[in-house]
């Protein structure tokens, strides 16, 4: 037979494509689109992302979670924007063809009201990365920490914020000090995850707590940890709820995270008093009674 064979659908160029092109420029069908491009990749990334932070924010400093979410975020937002612009190229070109219009219609719908509530939200993201770019940096939430040895070896004093590696520098001191019995805490408070830390140390070398200065959010739950709990007259014991790094306002506005709740009744106290705390707002401090701590059991003498 004479004449050139017919062109074949996979010679076109956009089947010869890369699925990121291919996607991008609406070549896929819109099932393909959003079940494999957005739910599977979309979210599964996303996904993957808060495991990431979770795991890092368990295992490692806040400084390594902000770095993690430096990297990653841009990424997501990325992979984002190309799976809304191929699904709507997918959808503008079916409709436009006659095909699925219905579905056509619809998916560009639920595109501009999903699109409207992602740049709400992305409204927040100049100042959340901003601050977590700080922590990349190290910048911690507040002061330095001093640890020391007092009272003949029997007692170790932390004062100061409660930063990165403030629970494996009292790990050392109390293993290094063999008649310790007491960590005496000073402290504004600080990361939330370190002070968990700090009062798994204290359980694992059952020790009392106690506080003469101040002892105020993450701080709580060190003393919380001790076998026997006690505070000198001056002493102020505050709580208040935590706050994530780049946290808005409008977030802070939300009910607490369950997690944190849970911190508090793992510790030992009722289910009321901790619902206070959680309703204390980060940017104030709730300071109870001496009363009110010693009938709650935050303190025992």
């Amino acid at each position: 037979m004479s004449g050139s064979p017919g062109r074949s659908r996979y010679d076109r160029p956009e089947a010869r494509a890369g699925l990121l092109w291919r996607h991008l420029v609406g070549d896929y069908s819109l099932g393909r689109s959003y079940w494999l491009h957005t739910v599977l990749v979309g979210w599964g990334l996303a996904f993957a992302g808060a495991w990431l932070f979770r795991e890092l924010g368990n295992r490692g400093s806040m400084r390594s979670v902000s770095i993690a979410v430096l990297c990653f975020e841009p990424l997501l937002l990325v992979v984002w924007m190309w799976s809304v612009f191929g699904r709507t190229m997918s959808a503008m070109r079916r409709l436009l063809s006659g095909t699925q219009m219905l579905w056509s219609l619809l998916a560009l719908l639920s595109l501009g009201f999903g699109s409207l509530a992602t740049v709400h939200e992305l409204g927040k993201l100049g100042p959340y990365l901003r601050e977590h770019w700080a922590v990349a940096r190290g910048k911690q939430p507040t002061e330095r920490f001093e640890v020391s040895l007092r009272d003949e070896g029997r007692v170790v004093a932390f004062s100061g914020g409660i930063n990165d590696g403030a629970a494996a520098a009292i790990d050392k001191a109390i293993g290094d000090g063999p008649k310790v019995g007491t960590l005496l805490l000073d402290s504004p408070g600080g990361w939330l995850r370190e002070g968990t830390r700090m009062a798994d140390v204290v359980r694992r070398y059952r020790i009392n707590t106690r506080v003469e200065g101040e002892c105020f959010s993450a701080c709580s739950l060190v003393l919380l940890a001790g076998a026997n709990r006690s505070a000198g007259n001056n002493a102020r014991i505050g709580f208040h709820r935590g706050r994530a790094v780049g946290e808005s306002a409008e977030d802070r506005a939300l009910p607490a995270d369950s997690e944190e709740s849970e911190l508090y009744r793992r510790a030992g106290l009722k289910p009321d008093f901790v619902r206070r705390i959680v309703a204390t707002p980060n940017d104030s401090i709730w300071i109870p009674s001496r009363y009110e701590l010693l009938h709650e059991d935050v303190l025992t003498r």
